[in-house]
């Protein structure tokens, strides 16, 4: 009974002589095993007619490709009254979709990292249905189109399949790079923390049990790099770093698990003064579903870390 203790006591003393380099241990080594999920939000088509006779379509012709692409597509959806309660925080309509910081700020809330939006018009003796393919954070732009003179619902099956494609071939250029460590320390290069004390408190749920949160290791280890002092008391932190992480399985993706994690973070100066606030969702594929909820978070986590920590800047 006294041996386990024993390692315990060693283990502990070990990380009070060495903390930065056991949070630096404990960075994730998935690097190879997980890969971004090309997560699609279908926004409703816009309608272009003088009449007014197809202003019901541009909604059923988005929900047709939703279905076609869940059934066909190796991607995950949006659902859709997540995206309408999404627009509706973010009062936008389609049609105002067209500028980039809308469709990264939709993204971040969905946890999109494509959207796919469009128009129906009517030219001669055509129907027309033409498709956006936009990365939100990329800002690139593939487009598709059919035509013919069938009724707009009839065209949807033939879009969808041009849609599919256009996802699988530019899915590279259409998704972001994965976030690493190092990267966010090179876009953080300002901030210098000058042994300024921080106090960091992100709980984790992943319906499993989680020795080890992602999103306070990533967090540690990054501010530690940037000449921070980590405490353990938020009374004597100069600032305070709390969030919350959560993740939860996402269905499968090729081969892989996949999960999707959500994580919020705010934070404080001394006195609780709220200095800035943030929440982004990631959808990462692995070989366990463990693995994939871990790295779901650090990308979410590290994603924030570059948002919200240039407000610690001196």
């Amino acid at each position: 009974m006294k041996k386990p203790a024993i390692v315990n006591a060693c283990i502990l003393c070990t990380a009070l002589l060495f903390p930065a380099i056991t949070l630096k241990s404990a960075e994730s080594s998935t690097d190879q095993e997980t890969i971004i999920v090309p997560t699609v939000a279908v926004l409703p088509f816009e309608v272009r007619t003088r009449d007014g006779k197809q202003a019901g379509e541009g909604k059923s012709v988005s929900e047709l490709i939703s279905i076609a692409l869940l059934e066909n597509s190796e991607v995950e959806l949006v659902e859709r009254a997540e995206l309408d309660k999404a627009m509706d925080e973010l009062q936008l309509s389609v049609s105002g979709l067209t500028d980039k910081n809308s469709q990264n700020q939709l993204g971040k809330i969905t946890g999109a990292k494509i959207l796919v939006t469009g128009s129906i018009f009517r030219s001669g003796e055509k129907n027309y249905l033409v498709a956006k393919v936009i990365g939100t954070e990329t800002s690139r732009v593939v487009g598709c189109s059919v035509s013919s003179s069938s009724d707009a619902m009839e065209m949807t099956e033939e879009l969808s399949e041009k849609i599919s494609a256009v996802i699988e071939k530019s899915a590279s250029k259409l998704l972001p790079q994965k976030i690493t460590s190092p990267s966010v320390r090179e876009q953080l290069a300002e901030v210098k923390g000058n042994n300024r004390k921080v106090y960091v408190h992100v709980p984790e749920n992943i319906s499993v049990a989680v020795p080890d949160p992602a999103a306070e290791t990533e967090l540690k280890a990054l501010l530690l790099d940037c000449g921070f002092e980590i405490v353990n008391e938020r009374e004597e932190a100069d600032f305070a770093v709390i969030g919350e992480a959560i993740a939860e399985a996402a269905g499968s993706y090729r081969q892989f698990a996949s999960a999707t994690a959500r994580v919020e973070l705010s934070i404080y100066a001394k006195g609780k003064k709220l200095l800035a606030a943030g929440a982004l969702k990631e959808t990462v594929a692995g070989t366990s579903y463990v693995i994939a909820a871990k790295d779901a978070i650090t990308q979410a986590t590290l994603g924030l870390a570059v948002e919200l920590f240039p407000t610690l800047k001196e």
